[in-house]
């Protein structure tokens, strides 16, 4: 199996991501996401499923220069399974949040903690 096949396998597991919404430099939301397991590995959009997905392919590239690096690449945390599931096999923890407001929109900034399986 080559460097990248094995990389984007790792990255599949269920890591824990931690996502937020800030604001940019001219006030508009935009989305941040982590892993909680992996320091800088992180993805931003301008929704929640964009930042996600930009993580996802993150991931991967992390993954892929530890392997190359000859580096442990983490363990993902091990999650408790009373949080509660999906039919995708989801955790999602929402630990604490502010609000926005812009021109009279409301912007949640929620901390959501996921854990996913493939």
């Amino acid at each position: 199996m080559d460097t990248r096949s094995k990389a984007e396998e790792l990255a599949r597991r269920p890591y824990l991501i931690m996502t937020s919404v800030e604001e940019t430099t001219d006030d508009q939301p935009i989305y941040f996401s982590r892993v909680l397991e992996m320091d800088g590995c992180f993805g931003q959009g301008a929704t929640r499923d964009e930042a996600i997905a930009d993580l996802q392919s993150a991931m991967v590239d992390f993954v892929e220069s530890l392997l190359e690096d000859g580096l442990p690449v983490p363990e993902p945390t091990k999650v408790n399974s009373t949080l509660g599931t999906s039919n995708q096999g989801v955790f999602t923890f929402v630990a604490q949040g502010k609000r926005f407001q812009k021109q009279n929109e409301n912007y949640q900034d929620d901390y959501v903690l996921l854990a996913q399986s493939s």
